[in-house]
């Protein structure tokens, strides 16, 4: 089933160049985890930027990105080929660490590769993308905080959480896809 949402290219000031696909939990189980940010991270910790709404806390939709950079000129067709045949199956959050870059740091639950994951990317990598991470480090951004503000760094986590839904945002508008 496909639910189609905005049609927009540009959110607020930001012109959303490629597509993402992404691995969503019920959404039950979403705004869990989003919470969950919302507690161990105070606001004042958040990294911003007026002219990207994106940054600080996860959107409501906490998810397991499979591939960004997709190129404009994937058609839903396309999306349905990657997720052919696909069943609900789980994910272990096994750690809760970062991505850390020049500006920010990208608080993140590291996602256990497994073989299902290995399989979408594997898929995902036969379409036109201008990915720039030929290393997939599957995870979960909690959120966008500024250098150094968080200390939770936490291994051995073995959270099982259930995908059951796929998400697909790009310059064409975006789309939910239940299995």
């Amino acid at each position: 089933m496909v639910y189609l949402c905005s049609m927009s290219m540009l959110i607020e000031n930001r012109i959303i160049e490629y597509g993402c696909l992404m691995a969503l939990p019920p959404i039950d189980c979403g705004y869990k985890m989003v919470n969950l940010a919302k507690r161990l991270i105070p606001v004042k910790n958040l990294y911003t930027d007026p002219n990207d709404p994106s940054y600080g806390h996860t959107d409501q939709d906490f998810h397991c990105t499979l591939k960004y950079g997709f190129s404009p000129d994937l058609m839903k067709v396309d999306v349905a080929r990657i997720l052919n045949g696909m069943e609900p199956f789980n994910i272990t959050l096994k750690a809760l660490n970062l991505f850390e870059n020049d500006k920010f740091d990208v608080v993140k639950f590291e996602v256990e590769p497994n073989e299902t994951l290995m399989e979408l990317r594997k898929r995902c990598d036969g379409y036109k993308n201008e990915d720039k991470y030929p290393t997939y480090n599957a995870h979960a951004t909690l959120a966008y905080v500024k250098k150094g503000t968080f200390p939770h760094i936490k291994d051995n986590l073995n959270i099982a959480l259930p995908i059951t839904r796929f998400k697909y945002s790009g310059p064409k508008g975006r789309y939910f896809i239940n299995l």
